[in-house]
């Protein structure tokens, strides 16, 4: 039963996570990458502060972990992963950006491998290569290679944040064994939200980035900075890190390479928009690759 709770709360992060690069995109416009990582992490710890309130309220105290820890996966796992994979998305290709993107599941039964020296499942492998290579073409959007492919420097550190991001996600998890997912993600967004804001203002004084941020010109600009907090910070890194918790990272992985299928059908519904069978053909594949990777583990048992 746990597992399909983690199942439903990784769908459920996928919806969440769908608009995550056009809306990276389009606040980059109006605001550097560094004070929109600051400004995310730290405007979503409040609110899980609150909701941790109300979620821990009867459960008996957890145990204690060195705060070295938590500072450690907070900065370095979300923190790092959130700064390298902005400034990746404003200097790349957004088609490469989606391909390396899709490689999560892959990375993450790497990172699993190399730093705490977890099996992988074998069985995983066909459904892993067909959700990547569905992942990316989905994320292919009419007329964005026009010019062809290009290679923008900022693809290395997307691969890097995906990196950061597997190494945070399975770590959290075996350093906080009794604490619940709103407090791993309090705690997260909170060491990683300072830290951030710490490094924006260092950077502000050398006049490397703007301060004070501008202000938003329309009020769309400030409201998809807040829904991004809400959704993605907020209730996606939740629901993310119950979904590992319960059936490991790289099966989790594989269930967020779901985000582009669910971008195009947002845009579906929302603007009527046309996918294109390349489009289709790689939200099939997804799929495919989820139910089969699911269908071998479940036979196996």
């Amino acid at each position: 039963m746990g597992r399909w709770v983690g199942v439903g709360g990784l769908l459920l992060a996928a919806l969440f996570w769908g608009g995550m690069i056009p809306l990276t995109k389009y606040q980059l416009v109006r605001w550097d990458p560094y004070f929109l990582v600051a400004a995310r992490s730290l405007g979503a710890a409040p609110l899980l502060w609150l909701l941790m309130l109300w979620t821990d309220r009867n459960r008996s105290r957890p145990a204690p972990v060195p705060a070295w820890k938590q500072w450690t996966f907070g900065v370095v796992g979300n923190g790092g992963f959130a700064v390298l994979y902005t400034v990746g998305v404003q200097f790349s290709d957004p088609v490469l950006a989606a391909i390396l993107t899709a490689t999560g599941p892959a990375m993450a039964a790497v990172t699993d491998r190399v730093f705490f020296g977890l099996p992988f499942n074998r069985l995983m492998v066909p459904g892993l290569i067909a959700s990547a290579i569905g992942c990316a073409l989905a994320s292919i959007a009419p007329g964005a290679g026009n010019e062809g492919i290009g290679f923008g420097g900022g693809e290395v550190l997307i691969l890097l944040s995906v990196i950061c991001w597997s190494w945070y996600s399975t770590v959290a998890q075996r350093w906080c064994p009794g604490w619940s997912q709103v407090r791993i993600t309090f705690v997260t967004m909170a060491t990683s939200g300072l830290a951030m804001t710490a490094l924006y203002l260092i950077l502000s004084m050398s006049g490397s980035v703007q301060f004070p941020p501008a202000w938003p010109q329309a009020s769309i600009e400030g409201l998809s900075l807040l829904w991004y907090i809400v959704t993605v910070m907020v209730l996606g890194v939740v629901l993310w890190n119950a979904g590992v918790r319960a059936v490991g990272v790289v099966t989790a992985s594989l269930y967020i390479n779901l985000t582009p299928v669910v971008a195009i059908a947002i845009l579906v519904l929302l603007q009527g928009a046309e996918p294109t069978p390349l489009q289709l053909l790689g939200g099939a594949m997804v799929l495919l690759g989820i139910v089969y990777s699911e269908w071998r583990i479940l036979r196996a048992r």
